[in-house]
């Protein structure tokens, strides 16, 4: 999710980043994947582009940096994933998807199911507790057979997503890193952690709905959805170039019901205005299609 200056001349450009998730162990991830932050360059050599493309990934401003690449904006990936993706892409059907909503390959499984939610963001607990408690709220009002519960900060109960505040740096073209998500579900376990600028959202920060609905999209993620706009980042980022997610579907399920030509205002998609965006009826029709109401 990026702030776009189509929406308002004068905000940042922010990229929310995750990593990839997309074939993974089946094991439980409950360790915090250690991603660098820093000490990043676009100089790629066409051997590395090339790998890059062949895992159905765009070439577009791609981030070279210490134990991998940021691909797409929000997508971390070491060179053990490439490998992997590129063995992943080679098995699939040469589908061109359009701009609708996707989920991943791997969703959250073990349905009825409550996920519990952890929060440790140091100064900005109190913020980001706040805002996480909002955007909870937001998909249990839903009432999917997947809910969620925001444990206190001094629970001894194992936490299924971990929220945590650092310092994200910057993007290539100067923007400020809102925050990533640690990437799709894994052996029908929800990806963790999420990590979200403490720099930004210091304790301070006064606009929680906003958090939320950043917060929200990484939970999104985190349980198998992919941007609204996958297939054409220049429907909310307003490209020069056409970016998308991948050449192939690239573990992009097309979701039935949802629209064919974009999604105004979803809080899935890659770039936003940096508003408050609630679920809007498709949105909704997504996650229903994912997690069926009880």
């Amino acid at each position: 999710m990026k702030t776009n200056n189509l929406f308002n001349p004068k905000t940042i450009s922010i990229a929310l980043l995750m990593t990839v998730a997309v074939v993974m162990s089946c094991k439980k991830n409950t360790n915090n994947a250690s991603i660098p932050e820093q000490n990043t360059t676009s100089e790629l050599t066409k051997e590395e582009k090339t790998a890059i493309a062949q895992a159905g990934f765009s070439t577009h401003n791609v981030l070279k940096t210490e134990g991998g690449y940021l691909v797409e904006g929000d997508i971390f990936l070491t060179p053990q994933q490439l490998q992997v993706q590129q063995e992943f892409v080679a098995g699939l059907s040469d589908k061109s998807p359009k701009t609708e909503q996707y989920r991943s390959t791997n969703i959250v499984t073990g349905l009825s199911r409550e996920l519990k939610i952890k929060v440790d963001a140091g100064t900005s607990q109190t913020v980001f507790n706040t805002a996480t408690t909002e955007a909870v709220k937001r998909y249990n009002n839903l009432g999917l057979k997947l809910t969620f519960k925001l444990l206190s900060s001094t629970s001894t109960d194992q936490a299924d997503i971990v929220i945590n505040g650092a310092d994200l740096g910057k993007t290539a073209d100067g923007g400020t890193i809102l925050g990533r998500s640690a990437g799709f579900p894994s052996g029908g376990n929800p990806a963790t952690p999420i990590k979200l600028s403490s720099v930004v959202y210091n304790k301070d920060y006064t606009k929680t709905n906003v958090l939320a609905s950043v917060i929200a999209h990484e939970i999104g993620h985190a349980i198998g959805l992919r941007h609204t706009d996958y297939a054409d980042r220049n429907y909310s980022c307003g490209y020069d170039s056409n970016p998308n997610e991948g050449q192939s579907t690239v573990g992009a399920v097309y979701i039935p019901g949802t629209p064919k030509g974009g999604e105004p205002g979803s809080y899935m998609l890659a770039c936003s205005d940096g508003t408050d965006r609630k679920f809007t009826a498709n949105d909704i029709v997504a996650l229903k299609a994912l997690y069926p109401v009880k």
